[in-house]
């Protein structure tokens, strides 16, 4: 089986995803569009598409025309009911393509280890627990696309995972372990300086592993 991974930024990559995906017996196959790279493949190729994250926004395609060429891949990948899994941006970009409106969050930032809390139920998040602690990195929001269930809320933002058909979006970052949060805390320091954001208060909590959550996720998603 082959997975695609969208990704925008090099360090935001699928982090504990990937082993997981390669321990189901997935090839991984990275394609970096905001470096020029266009899939080599069919997109009927991939048992599964994951659109990651990045400090672009959903609604900048003028700014990043890479955007519309993503944008096309996510529209062929719901139509053929290739599975889907979007992360932070690729959330975004999911509600977006499915027509809900993305835009700056009135709240402020999300930045850092924080809960989210269940709120409604699909096969896909059985047996997940009624709160997780998740990190998060964004400043948009979305509204819940037509038709989608939301499963999962924070205190400042609603919509931080939903479903549609086979396709999952999940606002936070489910896939990041302490050497990611290292990595990004050093590449985006100029961010966290003007949120007034240490460092040491994005090492404190390391999260629980999300490897049984994300796996399950993963094995419904596909149905394995």
């Amino acid at each position: 089986m082959k997975a695609l991974a969208i990704r925008h930024v090099r360090i935001e990559h699928l982090g504990l995803l990937e082993p997981i995906l390669k321990g189901l017996g997935f090839d991984v196959d990275y394609v970096d569009t905001a470096e020029g790279m266009l899939l080599n493949r069919p997109l009927e190729y991939y048992s599964l598409v994951v659109v990651l994250g990045g400090y672009m926004g959903a609604y900048e395609e003028s700014k990043y025309p890479f955007l519309s060429y993503e944008y096309k891949v996510m529209e062929k990948a719901l139509k053929e009911g290739i599975p889907l899994l979007g992360i932070c941006l690729g959330a975004q970009m999911l509600a977006k393509v499915l027509g809900a409106r993305v835009y700056k969050g009135e709240r402020g930032k999300e930045i850092g280890w924080m809960e989210v809390y269940k709120v409604g139920d699909h096969e896909y998040f059985k047996d997940f627990p009624q709160s997780l602690m998740v990190f998060q990195w964004h400043g948009d929001t979305y509204d819940l696309p037509q038709g989608a269930f939301r499963l999962y809320s924070s205190k400042n933002y609603e919509n931080q995972a939903f479903v549609f058909q086979r396709a999952v979006g999940l606002q936070f970052h489910i896939e990041v372990d302490k050497n990611m949060v290292k990595e990004w805390a050093e590449d985006y320091k100029d961010e966290l300086s003007q949120e007034g954001i240490q460092v040491s208060q994005l090492l404190a909590y390391e999260g629980e592993s999300h490897r049984d959550s994300l796996q399950k996720l993963i094995k419904r998603l596909l149905n394995l």
